[in-house]
């Protein structure tokens, strides 16, 4: 429950500090027209600062209610399951439980973690993808251009996450599975990468307790945490712009000629016909500059904590 704690408190944390850029990469993402010039947002910048100037805060921030709960709980059952993967693989191996493991161990609990975590939060991610998508925020906003276009809107959280599922049933909730099934691969490169990192930073100090390394300081979680994220994040970011836009509202805000993604297969062959490779990193800048901060603060925060946490009797 410590490493639950600890996640949880980690990703609600970067999630809520960081969500803007987040809505900025999205909307950057669906954008599929092969002609810049007719792009709305122009741009990681000059896109930022038209939500700001069209939306305000409720635009900046839409899609905040079920980003900040599914990265608290996705961190929370990641961080307890990949835990306890661990402390079994530990078992198997005769080792310490919280000594180092070779990499395939480590590499096969942060597998185990990320599928687990992703068929769990697959919904939560659909209906943050779609309130990030739909202008005005997650309310209906009388000054906004979809508002005045009459289309339908989610008016919140709850009310897109029952709206999907009674128009689109379990498939609408799982739009995308495929392509997060193939993103557990991030999270295993990035864990174990961290690990790596860690027992190298330990080893340097010889700083070594109870057979294992010792526990981080925040601070190098931090700095480590956002190390291994670059590791991760350069390898796997063209599966995160298929899935944006396999999961994007369809029915909706699209011009009639444009392409549809209805399977991860179709999605990456149309993406690259009609974009090239430069199609799969669309929103990549600021994504990046969201990603690495938050993972620093996810890390520094989840070792703070359970550090703390483990100093209790």
């Amino acid at each position: 429950w410590r490493a639950f704690v600890a996640g949880v408190a980690g990703g609600a944390s970067s999630t809520l500090a960081l969500h803007p850029l987040d809505v900025v990469k999205t909307r950057l993402q669906v954008q599929d027209d092969p002609d810049a010039r007719r792009a709305r947002y122009a741009g990681a910048w000059r896109g930022a600062r038209r939500i700001v100037a069209e939306e305000g805060a409720r635009g900046i921030y839409a899609g905040a209610a079920p980003a900040i709960v599914g990265s608290a709980v996705s961190w929370g059952a990641y961080f307890a399951w990949y835990d306890g993967a661990r402390a079994r693989y530990a078992d198997a191996l005769g080792r310490e439980r919280n000594g180092a493991l070779p990499a395939g161990a480590n590499m096969m609990a942060a597998t185990e973690a990320g599928v687990v975590t992703t068929v769990l939060t697959n919904p939560i991610w659909v209906v943050k993808t779609r309130l990030q998508l739909q202008r005005g925020g997650g309310l209906g906003d009388a000054a906004s251009e979809a508002a005045k276009s009459g289309e339908k809107r989610y008016a919140g959280f709850v009310d897109a996450l029952a709206t999907i599922a009674r128009k689109e049933g379990l498939r609408g909730l799982y739009k995308g599975l495929v392509p997060s099934i193939w993103l557990v691969s991030h999270g295993s490169i990035q864990l174990t990468a961290y690990e790596w990192l860690k027992e190298i930073a330990a080893s340097g100090r010889a700083r070594r307790a109870r057979g294992g390394a010792a526990d981080v300081a925040p601070v190098e979680a931090g700095a480590l945490g956002l190390a291994s994220k670059f590791i991760a994040v350069t390898a796997t970011y063209p599966i995160q712009v298929v899935r944006a836009r396999i999961q994007q509202r369809s029915d909706v805000g699209r011009p009639a000629d444009a392409p549809t993604y209805a399977r991860f297969g179709e999605a990456v062959s149309r993406t690259f016909a009609r974009e090239g490779v430069r199609g799969f990193y669309k929103g990549f800048a600021p994504n990046v500059v969201r990603v690495l901060p938050s993972s620093a603060i996810t890390f520094a925060a989840y070792e703070g904590v359970l550090g703390v946490l483990n100093d209790d009797p």
